[in-house]
């Protein structure tokens, strides 16, 4: 049987000893989309966070574990972390332009974030950029490389995003709720997006999400979580069509729909 590529094993995340996350499992197997989806709080970033060692001082994972590639990813020192953060695996949030310095163009953010990871001339690193802004289908990426973040749609930024997080190669892409703040148009757009990664690129991708319209378009499989406690999981048309858990069916009725034909 083949082993899943990453595994929330049993987790239970807290902070200040105060759990907010209660033992949840989640398998994720190589070149799928997986959806976790819940209300606000219902710790759907928390874990994402949990596994890319981002909970801050105040958080810890105080039981289960996070499986990567038979690493134990929350017993891992901050080298190692470091080492696999931004190439076998990486984040987009939710705002990526917020997560820019706003005084700093955007070309020279791509060639500083590359650099802590592997060596390369701003000349290469310009072109891998400028091809990665054409595969996402960025109009004018040289303008968009000379741009500084305030300048460019949210959109645009979201793409941006997802385009810096790629040039790291990920395994494993996270994506923290990144059409959330978006008009409906946007939202269908970087959900195409995320697509065409999946598809053509083969990186797994786990989105989060409280749009089950996402879900819909995208996902093989979906988590929901509700108060930090799962409430089903499973492959995405039975979670749609046939939800197990009342709270479930509340969120498809609640959902609005995307663009059509937005993958």
């Amino acid at each position: 049987m083949t082993r899943p590529l990453l595994e929330f094993d049993h987790v239970e995340v807290s902070f200040d000893g105060t759990p907010v996350v209660h033992d949840v499992s989640l398998p994720v197997m190589e070149g799928e989309v997986v959806c976790i989806v819940g209300e606000s709080g219902s710790g759907k970033s928390t874990l994402v966070r949990a596994a890319m060692g981002q909970l801050g001082r105040h958080g810890c994972v105080t039981r289960g574990d996070i499986w990567y590639g038979g690493e134990s990813l929350p017993d891992l020192p901050a080298r190692r972390m470091r080492q696999l953060c931004g190439t076998d695996l990486a984040l987009v949030f939710q705002d990526c332009l917020a997560s820019l310095a706003p005084i700093r163009r955007i070309g020279d953010q791509v060639f500083e974030g590359m650099n802590a990871h592997r060596k390369v001339s701003r000349k290469e690193c310009d072109r891998l950029a400028l091809e990665m802004f054409e595969r996402l289908g960025l109009d004018d990426p040289e303008r968009v490389l000379a741009s500084y973040p305030f300048e460019l749609s949210g959109g645009m930024g979201q793409r941006v995003g997802i385009a810096i997080a790629l040039l790291g190669e990920p395994r494993v892409l996270f994506a923290d709720e990144p059409t959330s703040a978006l008009d409906v148009i946007a939202q269908a757009q970087v959900v195409r997006l995320l697509a065409r990664v999946n598809r053509e690129l083969g990186t797994t991708i786990v989105l989060v999400t409280h749009n089950m319209a996402v879900v819909e378009a995208i996902a093989d499989h979906v988590l929901v979580l509700r108060g930090g406690t799962v409430e089903e999981f499973g492959p995405a048309q039975q979670v749609l069509q046939t939800p197990a858990a009342a709270y479930t069916r509340e969120l498809i009725a609640a959902t609005p729909r995307l663009a059509a034909g937005c993958v």
